[in-house]
């Protein structure tokens, strides 16, 4: 029904989960990526269909806006792993990046100067993970790739079943995870029991009232002060009880994660909503046409 519920997979991992086989839609817009707002665009808050938002954060943000309810972050449906603990010292780094529509306005250079320092840290083997845009440009590639470091990406975030599979299975061979930006894979790290904080030099977008990122890095560094510390590089995985686990279960919104038979019953994907899937494919289309969208 909507075209950017399948973005990371989203739609095909919740189908999964459920024990879905045929591609059937979700019955509303799906939130895509933590937001400490309420996780969608303002003109998506006002469409008459459901918002499947993440956690109570995204709840709290849209309070006022009718038809939300939260069913957790799409990672969280992810079926369990297990391995070996990750090596020490094993670091994965993802820069703040921009996307299809906005560039990230920052110097590449002074953050790869900024993860170098972690090296006397204990932090010997570092990947850098990029953004598809950003790991397509040879010359920002090279920034990192220059310092011996591995550089990776999970690619695009459409038309990519794989996306979370593929962060989740980086996440893992690493015993810590930094960025500039807490953003949606700090508490996916978080949440898969590694270490995250925040260092380097702030970023923005540019064209935004923030390109530096100086208003939002003073916002993230009061809000997640556990998140500023430095982990020991001996550090290898988190407690399951850890402030900071329980912090990314929390921002994903764990407590509301559905069972397969709850998520079925509430996207409508059992054999005896078919007569209700049918004008949830139909509506949406008829209110576009008449609110001009």
């Amino acid at each position: 029904m909507v075209g950017d519920n399948d973005y990371y997979g989203h739609a095909d991992l919740l189908r999964a989960y459920a024990g879905v086989q045929r591609p059937l839609p979700l019955p509303g817009r799906l939130q895509h990526g933590w937001a400490p707002g309420p996780g969608l665009h303002s003109s998506n808050l006002s469409e008459p269909w459901t918002k499947f938002l993440w956690a109570q954060r995204n709840l709290d943000q849209a309070r006022d806006v009718a038809g939300v309810e939260a069913i957790g972050a799409p990672f969280l449906y992810l079926p369990p792993v297990k391995g070996p603990p990750p090596p020490a010292g094993s670091l994965l780094v993802f820069p703040f990046h921009g996307w299809e529509r906005e560039s990230v306005a920052g110097d590449f250079g002074r953050y790869a100067d900024a993860i170098a320092e972690l090296e006397a840290q204990g932090y010997t083997d570092v990947t850098v993970c990029l953004y598809w845009l950003e790991y397509d440009d040879p010359a920002l590639r090279a920034i990192f790739e220059a310092r011996g470091w591995r550089v990776v990406t999970n690619g695009h975030r459409d038309g990519n079943p794989e996306f979370l599979r593929r962060q989740r299975d980086l996440l893992l061979r690493h015993s810590a995870v930094t960025s500039n930006r807490v953003c949606t894979a700090a508490f996916y790290a978080l949440a898969s029991r590694r270490a995250f904080f925040l260092h380097g030099p702030t970023m923005g977008l540019s064209g935004t009232s923030d390109p530096d990122g100086a208003e939002f890095d003073a916002w993230q560094r009061a809000e997640f002060p556990e998140l500023v510390a430095l982990p020991s590089a001996s550090e290898r995985v988190l407690a399951e009880d850890d402030p900071r686990t329980r912090l990314g279960l929390r921002e994903l919104g764990a407590a509301f994660v559905r069972t397969p038979d709850g998520l079925r019953e509430r996207m409508r994907w059992r054999r005896r909503d078919w007569p209700r899937r049918f004008w949830l494919r139909a509506w949406p289309v008829a209110w576009r046409k008449v609110s001009g969208r």
